[in-house]
């Protein structure tokens, strides 16, 4: 007898392609056939959609050199070390041989920088600006690349990051959270929770790159200075990415994603809250603890590392009596002002430099400031912004025919290998309008995916910028993936009971 195939509880999922036409006019239509869930409840999604009524064969070109620049992305740590190893050898070569250590070591800075994930994208920018202007000419690739755009919130981005590295920012920060620190107890495990937990809901009020900023470095001072196993290490820079995407969402104005869909939607910040903040908050704590248990034993070994070196070297000295509270304040001053003003590039550029002769004239107090790393990031970010604009022809018809869950799946999957921005920006572009529970689908993943990849929150880069030095062999792409998907999961849980209690 002939099994029923909606008896069965896993079915299959096939794609099925049909393309005609000829070079001018090539149609395109996929068929997506899904019963890989329970299919009583869900029964057969079947829907098709046409790719491109009339699709450019430019655009196939710009997705095939963006999953080039996304390959070259997960690949760069090997050739950073690639380099590094030049680098060494060609050094410890140099003598009598001159001539080809110069060359060995000019090859290995180059093979270096190719490692180098803030110029990737920028990098694959040029064959494709090369095949745009070859095909359409200098106006037309202008206006079909946007590269006449003011990106505003690259070089919003660099500027946080540059104000907010500076030693007044750090202190204020480190202060605050001391306070919470020495209500349980100042050690390791207590400035790792609460940087880890704090730091990325004050994103909600001084922005995701900020607060990423601040975060980074005192993770770098208070744990990976004391030389974590690489386990730990791991899981605290995938939980930092993915708290710091999902900790901006207590307002309407911190979180890129949340920034680009909230006027259009009208979402205020109490719609935040309600949808996103809390469950989000929740899920935060939920997912620190969880690591805490997993990591206990290497956190008591790190809490002995650091009490054997503060009997060594005694206190550090008191950030409070070396920085005048003026300069404080005057800090605090540009990173609000910056906040205030982020969507006016003139005017942060009017910013960077008056906070830098501020800097100049308070230089003792100030510390290192990475300008460098800051608009490295900043080129980084502009570069994925055009890229990324160049995928609307796939991205939006595939969110605009999902149902809610797999919508969400989707969202968090697309995140994971374009800034999660984007994905929200190309939803305010289907039309019909989304509901409002695809709309929270679609928010919802694109947050949950931020922590995935580098590329999948912007000011992932800005963390990562910061804290490589303490990954020697660069950070594995799929490391990270793995200890940041635990607490993808486990929010994405929390996020679907919270939608099935208001449906």
């Amino acid at each position: 007898m002939q099994s029923n195939r909606s008896d069965r509880p896993y079915g299959t999922a096939a794609i099925i392609t049909v393309g005609y036409g000829n070079k001018h006019l090539p149609f395109f239509y996929t068929c997506i056939w899904l019963d890989q869930f329970p299919l009583k409840k869900l029964g057969i999604i079947c829907f098709i959609f046409k790719l491109s009524m009339v699709l450019d064969p430019f655009d196939y070109i710009a997705t095939g050199f963006f999953l080039l620049a996304v390959f070259h992305t997960l690949i760069s740590p090997v050739l950073f070390r690639k380099g590094e190893a030049l680098i060494d050898y060609a050094w410890q070569t140099s003598g009598g041989k001159m001539t080809r250590s110069h060359w060995l070591y000019f090859f290995g800075v180059l093979v270096r920088y190719l490692g180098e994930v803030e110029i990737i994208f920028g990098l694959w920018l040029l064959p494709l600006l090369i095949v745009s202007l070859w095909r359409f000419g200098w106006d037309a690739t202008l206006e079909k690349l946007k590269l006449k755009t003011e990106y505003t919130e690259a070089l919003f981005v660099a500027v946080l990051m540059t104000i907010s590295s500076a030693q007044p920012i750090l202190y204020i920060s480190q202060r605050l959270i001391g306070c919470f620190a020495r209500i349980t107890k100042d050690s390791v495990t207590s400035w790792w929770f609460l940087i880890l937990t704090l730091g990325p809901i004050f994103g909600s009020f001084i922005t995701e790159a900020s607060a990423i900023t601040i975060s980074a470095l005192l993770l770098a001072e208070k744990l990976f200075c004391l030389n974590p196993k690489q386990s730990l290490a791991y899981a605290t820079i995938g939980l930092l990415f993915f708290n710091i995407s999902i900790g901006g969402t207590l307002t309407n104005y911190a979180a890129p994603p949340v920034v680009l869909v909230s006027q259009k939607w009208q979402w205020d910040s109490f719609y935040m809250l309600i949808h996103f903040g809390f469950v989000f908050a929740c899920g935060i704590v939920l997912a620190n603890l969880l690591y805490y248990f997993v990591f206990q034993e290497e956190f008591k070994r790190l809490e002995k590392e650091r009490l054997s070196l503060l009997a060594e070297t005694g206190p550090a000295e008191s950030l409070r009596e070396k920085i005048p509270i003026w300069i404080v304040i005057g800090n605090i001053g540009f990173l609000v002002s910056t906040v205030i003003i982020k969507d006016y590039f003139l005017l942060l550029f009017g910013i960077l430099v008056f906070f830098l002769s501020f800097v100049d004239a308070t230089k003792p107090y100030q510390g290192e400031i990475p300008l460098q790393k800051a608009f490295l990031v900043g080129f980084f970010l502009a570069s994925l912004e055009v890229f990324g604009n160049l995928q609307s022809w796939w991205i939006n018809r595939l969110l605009s025919h999902l149902s809610f869950l797999p919508l969400y799946v989707v969202s968090v999957m697309l995140s994971s290998f374009n800034d999660n921005a984007l994905i929200s920006y190309l939803a305010t572009l289907i039309v019909p309008e989304l509901d409002e529970m695809k709309k929270r689908a679609i928010i919802g993943g694109a947050l949950s995916g931020g922590g995935l990849t580098i590329i999948a929150n912007a000011p992932n880069l800005v963390g990562w910028s910061l804290l490589r030095k303490f990954f020697p062999d660069g950070i594995a792409s799929t490391k990270l993936f793995i200890m940041a998907l635990v607490p993808t999961i486990l929010v994405a849980i929390l996020f679907m009971f919270k939608e099935w209690i208001f449906k």
